[in-house]
């Protein structure tokens, strides 16, 4: 426990250099109102030259507050002050207070609130709108500013941002869980280090493949057409309803968007299905490859480094949300762009069946505690189900997703069409697994009743979500505790180990860069952190955190993603022949057609009776 006497409410105006995968610029000001134990305030007014320390700094605790504090990190970085410890973020403790209110909508969560609309929120006075973007034009179109200049802009950081900052505080005060929020003022903190130090990309390669993305679609679009016998893209355009009759007559159910209520071939929907039919695996691993190359560009500095907003809290999870446009939205083949610098290594550490773990831990079943930390749940399970010692892959597969189905809500129906199977078979797996771990099933049903009568299904560190009454979302309750409490780890490790070099983060998994000889050192000191992170927020149960010898790249090696790797790098291998191919027939002369974009322009649904599947060999080798 920390006590503080005094609390500095902190802001500072730069260039964010927005979209350009750089560095933030050097603050043009920094301006802080402290406000003392007895009430009185000291205003702070900073420019270049910078002290060595803040002067508010002065050995005694102090609380420092802000609104989105990333930006304040990264000022802070530049002049060469510590982070400040303990520090609130008013913009994470509205998005915790009002996630509920800002997911009401059918298409989701709403973007986060400036500090203006926060204000609002709250009836606060704040400043004027188009004030505040003429300030902020100002600090960022200008590197020389003059004196009259930077007087401006600290008028207008002390008098109207921190001014405002301080307003908000005193309302929001009474619903701050003080106990918890520095934990996430902490992460908002450490995930713009973590933006500072970027992401290694091959750009010799990168420029490469961007040149030659259309006609390298184009090729992909061809061999798409030519595996699955079909014209599913017909001059370009990728005819949705072509897939369907694909689908139909190969006896392959198609989904339906629970949003729409219409039959769709979204990857995002047909991604269950592509352990079970081929068909649906290559047109998921092509479209996806087809579509990043139509939207192939990533933020880059001039210091071949990848930076973006991680957009934190953005999902209804609390999940990070950032832009698609990211290498993490990109296909997992594509991730091998990144590649570590001379005498440098890049690790994967990954958080191994995090979701089963959290799910073992919060409902204590103590069969499915077991079956993680031997290491491999899922197998356990087929084991156990099918009464063998060595289940096959495919059987494996089956009670995996059978597992995480149930977990986000999936009933038999859908099963039977991921897997290919009948209803009632998809139904004998799931009371399997219901009377296997019977404790987390009673554990899911009471979730559900929550979420019925409208109580909060709240996370260990606060981050809440209350059902709105609507129909459909008991898949988005069974699986937010996992979810959830998955984002607050996420959090507690970047508290914890933000001085670790931390590049890189997906909701399941950390990147790591440092030095060849100490990488090994630096993979050790992060996994303990996430153990003990998982320990203290999952009330003594251990997760793992996974780095093999193969997760760690070292220069000049390229990184490369487990499931490519584990696909004998199939798809990049290919990628890397097409850009061959697309140089050579530049150098010819042979440009060719390349077709218009990936986008549907075919906006038919098929309303036919769609086949049922009943793939008899697959059924016999799982055992159902």
């Amino acid at each position: 426990m920390i006590t503080c006497q005094r609390v500095v409410f902190i802001d500072s105006e730069f260039d964010a250099k927005k979209g350009r995968g750089e560095r933030p610029g050097l603050p043009v000001c920094i301006c802080a109102i402290e406000v003392l134990a007895d009430g009185r305030e000291i205003e702070h007014r900073l420019a270049a030259p910078y002290p060595t320390r803040p002067p508010w700094d002065r050995g005694d605790p102090y609380l420092t507050i802000g609104f989105a504090l990333g930006a304040e990190a990264g000022s802070m970085m530049h002049v060469g002050w510590p982070l400040p410890s303990p520090a609130i973020d008013l913009y994470a403790e509205y998005m915790v207070l009002h996630n509920t209110e800002m997911c009401r909508g059918d298409e989701g969560k709403q973007p986060g609130p400036s500090l203006i609309q926060a204000c609002r929120r709250y009836g606060v006075a704040s400043m004027d709108a188009a004030y505040k973007d003429e300030m902020r034009a100002l600090a960022y179109t200008k590197t020389n500013h003059t004196a009259a200049e930077i007087t401006a802009l600290q008028n207008y950081c002390l008098d109207d941002d921190c001014r405002s900052t301080l307003r908000l505080f005193r309302a929001m005060r009474p619903y701050i869980d003080f106990l918890r929020a520095p934990i996430r003022g902490a992460f908002m903190m450490q995930i713009e280090r973590m933006r500072w130090r970027g992401i290694p990309i091959d750009m010799t390669l990168f420029r490469r493949a961007r040149q030659h993305a259309p006609a390298i679609a184009a090729k992909m679009r061809g061999e798409m057409n030519r595996k699955l016998s079909a014209e599913i893209y017909f001059c370009g355009v990728f005819k949705r309803g072509t897939m369907f009759r694909l689908m139909q007559q190969r006896g392959i159910p198609i989904p339906v968007d629970p949003k729409t209520g219409k039959y769709s071939c979204a990857t995002r929907l047909l991604k269950p299905m592509i352990g079970t039919y081929s068909e649906i695996k290559t047109f998921y691993e092509y479209k996806r490859m087809i579509e990043a190359l139509g939207r192939f560009g990533l933020e880059i500095g001039s210091d071949n480094r990848h930076r973006f907003w991680l957009n934190p809290f953005g999902q209804k999870t609390g999940r990070n949300n950032p832009s698609t446009a990211t290498l993490w939205g990109l296909p997992h083949t594509m991730r091998s762009f990144m590649k570590p610098d001379p005498g440098m290594a890049i690790a994967q550490i990954d958080l191994g069946s995090a979701h089963i773990g959290i799910a073992a831990a919060l409902s204590g079943d103590p069969i499915l505690m077991a079956d993680y930390l031997s290491g491999d749940p899922y197998k356990q399970f087929a084991v156990a189900a099918l009464g063998i010692t060595n289940p096959t892959a495919l059987q494996r597969q089956v009670y995996k997703a059978c597992v995480l189905g149930r977990i986000f809500g999936m009933g038999a129906d859908t099963l039977a069409r991921n897997l290919g199977i009948t209803r009632d078979q998809a139904q004998r797996i799931l009371d399997q697994m219901s009377a296997r771990y019977s404790v987390l099933d009673a554990w899911l049903k009471r979730v559900l009743v929550k979420a019925a009568h409208i109580i909060p299904i709240t996370c260990t560190l606060g981050w809440s979500l209350s059902a709105s009454g609507r129909m459909g979302e008991e898949r988005t309750f069974l699986n937010f505790p996992m979810q959830g409490n998955e984002s607050e780890l996420l959090r507690l490790v970047f508290a914890r180990a933000g001085d670790l070099p931390i590049i890189g983060c997906a909701h399941d998994s950390f990147i790591l860069e440092d030095r060849a000889d100490q990488i090994k050192q630096t993979v050790w000191k992060m996994q303990q952190v996430i153990r003990a992170a998982s320990s203290d927020l999952l009330g003594g149960f251990k997760l793992r955190a996974d780095c093999d010898e193969e997760d760690i790249t070292y220069y000049p090696d390229r990184f490369i993603d487990k499931r490519e790797r584990e696909d004998g790098m199939q798809h990049w291998n290919w990628l890397m022949r097409l850009i061959e191919e697309a140089e050579n027939d530049e150098g010819r002369g042979r440009y060719g057609d390349h077709g218009r974009g990936g986008g549907s322009s075919d906006e038919e649904h098929d309303t036919r009776t769609i086949p049922e599947a009943n793939d008899e060999s697959t059924q016999a080798e799982i055992g159902v």
